[in-house]
């Protein structure tokens, strides 16, 4: 399907004046997604006026575009440093981090990362760090933190989200992105689906809790959002078009984290599942999956709530009436669910005090209020099975066990993600009303009884 193309340089380095009272702005200079754009390269070095860039890929990045990234360099006469690492599964921890300080060269007044979303996430805090720009020369449309403001790093073996800076540059080319596996284009497909509970959860929250809420940011992150559903055709069958706007939508994705100045617009209780399991797995030394592909199912769970919700004909009045959480046992269950993390995420809770019984309190009087608003919001997505279409369509899991996610695994991210941010999602919801355990156990014993009928449920 054509549409018209999307003009990136709208919305970048300009300040927007919002009809929410913000001026909205992302420091980005310059995208350049096409075929041949890591030509490009060398050009935007000389025109920020940079003298010695310093390079960052991994083992395979290096292959994929780094090797290219120092050609260019060398026969353009410029002087660089680079470093590779060369796990074979990189952590983006504070290892990682003290080996790049350890390699980096003082002389450089630029970091060009090589890579997607590990590479650019370390790259991204570093600079930040050090106080200098930095590029990203994409090599693979994977996730949405290119444009991103935000570094989500493992800080004590927790996955922490950490405010820091745009890149100056993106630099995607879109025979490199459309060659990339097929698993990370479905993954970045994955991760924009999230889009739809990511802005729901978000409304939710504008409700309940009134938080800050922009219209005119959700409306860019929905739009772009349907455009990509509409291309899924062209992004499975490889078309380098299609795949170069994915890469547009996931690049608008972080331009709208730039504009609110958090990851409101694209991350809500479906991020929280793929941190979860993220975690989880490399924790009990399981195979890692992209996080793109636990969004995408993560989202399809959450929908799945939302429906269980609906359809549930609740009455607002016996909310007032919920069971406060009993401390003792929630603290037993962090300490089961988070293994190595578990510390971090009680610390979390005496800063911000989110499951205090005072403040549930009060927020269950304010769900009883706005109950009809809030199922109305719950109806502006699509169902769970329209969005396992979409992800069916670019060959992207959709079930848990499909990425060998088993019933506990299932089950304790749940119940016990929502504790990973001081965020409000439509986890933290049923937490206030007291059915977020019983919700996760229909869900599993719904997902239990598709693997008997050979459905593609969950494994233990």
């Amino acid at each position: 399907m054509a549409l018209e193309p999307v003009d990136l340089g709208h919305y970048l380095n300009r300040p927007i004046a919002c009809e929410c009272g913000r001026t909205h702005f992302a420091g980005i200079e310059a995208v350049e997604i096409s075929d041949g754009a890591m030509g490009k390269l060398a050009d935007l070095i000389r025109r920020g006026g940079y003298q010695k860039p310093f390079i960052v890929a991994d083992k395979n990045t290096a292959k994929i575009a780094g090797g290219q990234v120092l050609e260019i360099l060398f026969t353009q006469g410029m002087s660089y440093s680079s470093f590779v690492f060369d796990d074979a599964a990189l952590s983006p921890d504070e290892d990682a981090l003290g080996r790049l300080l350890i390699n980096f060269d003082a002389d450089c007044d630029l970091i060009v990362a090589v890579g997607s979303g590990t590479i650019n996430d370390i790259s991204r805090f570093f600079s930040h760090r050090l106080g200098l720009p930095y590029f990203i020369v994409a090599t693979a449309p994977s996730m949405d933190g290119y444009a991103s403001s935000v570094a989500p790093l493992l800080k004590n073996n927790l996955k922490t989200t950490f405010e820091c800076h745009v890149p100056k540059a993106i630099i995607a080319d879109r025979t490199i992105l459309a060659e990339a596996p097929k698993d990370m284009i479905a993954a970045g497909f994955g991760d924009v689906v999230g889009k739809y509970t990511a802005l729901t959860d978000w409304k939710l929250s504008a409700i309940i809790n009134g938080e800050y809420y922009c219209e005119r940011v959700a409306k860019l992150t929905r739009e772009s959002l349907e455009r990509t559903i509409r291309l899924r055709e062209g992004i499975a069958a490889g078309d380098r078009g299609a795949i170069g706007e994915l890469m547009e939508t996931l690049i608008l994705s972080g331009v709208a984290i730039s504009y609110v100045e958090n990851s409101r617009p694209a991350s809500g209780s479906e991020h929280h599942l793929a941190h979860f399991w993220e975690m989880r797995l490399l924790w009990e030394g399981g195979d890692p999956i992209l996080h793109g592909t636990g969004v995408g199912i993560g989202t399809v769970s959450i929908l799945r709530l939302y429906q269980m919700l609906l359809g549930d004909e609740l009455d607002p009045r016996t909310f007032l009436h919920a069971s406060a959480l009993e401390k003792d046992q929630w603290a037993l269950g962090i300490r089961k669910a988070f293994l190595k993390g578990a510390e971090e995420v009680l610390a979390l809770e005496e800063r911000v005090k989110k499951n205090d019984p005072a403040l549930c309190q009060k927020r269950r009087m304010v769900i009883a209020e706005h109950w009809d608003e809030i199922l109305r919001t719950l109806t502006t997505v699509p169902s769970p099975s329209r969005v396992q279409e979409y992800l069916q369509t670019v060959g992207a899991p959709f079930e848990p066990a499909q990425a060998g996610l088993g019933l506990r695994l299932v089950f304790d991210a749940l119940v016990y993600a929502k504790e990973i941010r001081p965020r409000y999602t439509i986890l933290q919801l049923l937490g206030d009303l007291g059915l977020l355990e019983h919700y996760a156990q229909q869900l599993i014993k719904a997902g239990d009884a598709h693997e008997r009928q050979g459905e593609g449920g969950l494994r233990q």
